[in-house]
């Protein structure tokens, strides 16, 4: 996985480094310095990552991580600086050089903090199989203010812009606000790497996030000729960049699409042939949020489940393509294969929400769902019902058999529910042998009758608990519904006095709440 990362980080700044080739041949544009420090600012932010990742020792690792923050302070100040001239406020440009003092200072705390420890308090390295090794710092007091002040100079670069969008005429104005989205991807992506990211073994290059908002940044400053730099630059773009790019003129024609593109697309949209020439809205009929996006004159995203031989999700974001007067003359499409993340995301979501053991709803999931339900029902008018259900004698079976076939039971026994209840009903287990069930649009009467139905499948479920040994399923259910009261607490406390009415009686038996 390091040469895929090398590979992403390396790809990237070849790109970023012919765009920035083309801007020092154009400095005369407004911005153009400021975009070429940012690429610094950010090159030197991305190898110190890379290098630190690859590094073999700790002291390695915290030189690298230190100089990265060269680029992480600087690049704010690059920001506002960009802001600045982009706009043309001249008599702003004097009090520039007063926004690196915070910065320097900083970095130079950064690089004495290991005698003086007035950044940091510690760190801890994680390893990860997909992004390798990662350096998590844990800042003191000033660290934190230190870099809170990066967020608010870029916050400052964003009001800039903004102020200025205001000011120019309308014509202009979508190129500034394009500009303006640039700009704040700018700062979303650090404060995502930075804030969010920063501790998990999530390391995701930064020039690989910045990349977006760079080529934003870089269309809109040289009259959107993005992909007509060079010769060189378009293969670049085309051939080497790791995101899906597809591009479509202002018919909606499909004018040119990368590898990249051409590998999403065949395995997550079933596409297999050439795109070339057709149009977004006949290939695409199926996504018609996607085919509106790449006709509008602003960028947006979205995220598309796909069913294509396995599930996928691909993220799409969609920015327009103007000539020199600001008039949109197409649209592309950047795609990214988010799949393995949004997986990662469900996996833990689910565990969150699951009771390991029998794989039903947990106590926490079970109470925030009963809540919505309930709401639900008292706004409709509607009933709806809870099961409290114990199994008799359980503690018996897990003191003289053990606990293995006491998971045996319970396994056993939420299977029954599973047979039983409806798809729209709610179960989980909350602990130990105890379980609840949420009946939706069901009134005490007919929860009862399904009570019962569940009482006589579990004591015709036989579980074997040890050697020849068998044992017949038998539980007490308490039954209460919306009628006893409107609050959740209540429900479920009535449901469970109902329960040990059962239990205290003859067991194996369900008792409705009255």
């Amino acid at each position: 996985m390091e040469l895929g990362y090398i590979f992403i980080v390396g790809s990237s700044l070849v790109l970023l480094f012919i765009v920035c080739a083309f801007a020092l041949r154009n400095l005369n544009i407004a911005g153009s310095k400021a975009f070429v420090l940012q690429i610094v600012c950010v090159t030197i932010w991305s190898l110190g990552s890379l290098f630190e990742m690859l590094s073999e020792t700790e002291q390695s690792m915290l030189l690298w991580r230190n100089i990265e923050q060269i680029g992480i302070f600087l690049l704010p100040v690059a920001c506002v600086y960009f802001a600045v001239d982009y706009s043309g406020y001249d008599r702003l440009k004097k009090y520039l050089p007063l926004l690196l003092v915070i910065p320097c200072v900083a970095i130079l705390l950064i690089f004495t903090d290991s005698s003086t420890h007035l950044m940091r308090t510690g760190y801890t390295i994680s390893v990860s199989q997909m992004f390798g090794k990662a350096l998590s710092v844990h800042q003191t007091l000033l660290g934190k203010v230190l870099v809170s002040f990066n967020y608010l100079l870029v916050m400052i670069s964003l009001v800039t812009l903004f102020v200025f969008s205001r000011k120019v005429t309308k014509s202009l104005r979508k190129q500034v606000v394009l500009i303006l989205i640039a700009q704040g991807l700018v700062f979303v992506l650090s404060l995502l790497k930075s804030a969010f990211l920063e501790g998990t073994s999530i390391n995701i290059p930064i020039v690989a996030m910045y990349l977006p908002g760079a080529l934003i940044l870089f269309s809109n400053l040289f009259s959107n000729n993005l992909f007509r730099v060079s010769p060189i630059a378009r293969e670049k773009v085309f051939d080497v960049i790791e995101m899906g790019l597809l591009v479509t003129d202002i018919t909606g024609m499909i004018s040119d699409t990368n590898p990249c593109a051409t590998k999403i697309l065949g395995s997550s949209f079933c596409i297999q042939e050439k795109l070339t020439g057709t149009k977004m809205s006949d290939v695409f009929v199926s996504f018609p949020e996607w085919v509106e996006l790449t006709k509008q004159n602003t960028a947006g995203e979205l995220e598309l489940r796909l069913t294509c031989g396995k599930v996928s999700f691909i993220h799409i974001r969609v920015y327009p393509l103007q000539n020199h007067a600001g008039t949109q003359i197409g649209s592309v499409s950047i795609m990214r294969d988010v799949t393995e993340l949004r997986v990662q995301e469900l996996t833990l979501k689910a565990k969150a929400e699951t009771d390991n053991l029998t794989g039903l709803m947990n106590r926490e999931s079970f109470s925030e769902a009963f809540s919505k339900k309930l709401f639900e029902a008292v706004l409709l008018g509607e009933s709806v019902s809870v099961l409290m259900m114990d199994l008799d004698k359980f503690k018996s079976i897990n003191d003289t058999y053990g606990h293995d076939a006491g998971d045996r039971v319970l396994k056993a026994f939420a299977g029954v529910l599973r047979d039983v209840l409806r798809r729209e009903d709610l179960v989980a287990r909350i602990g130990g042998d105890e379980f609840e069930a949420l009946l939706p649009g069901v009134g005490s009467k007919e929860a009862l009758e399904i009570a019962n139905r569940i009482l006589k499948a579990a004591n015709q479920c036989v579980v074997t608990v040890g050697d020849d040994v068998k044992v017949q399923l038998k539980l007490s259910i308490g039954v209460c519904d919306n009628g006893a009261s409107e609050h959740e607490s209540e429900i479920l406390k009535y449901a469970d006095k109902a329960m040990y009415m059962a239990k205290n009686g003859a067991g194996n038996r369900c008792v409705v709440w009255e």
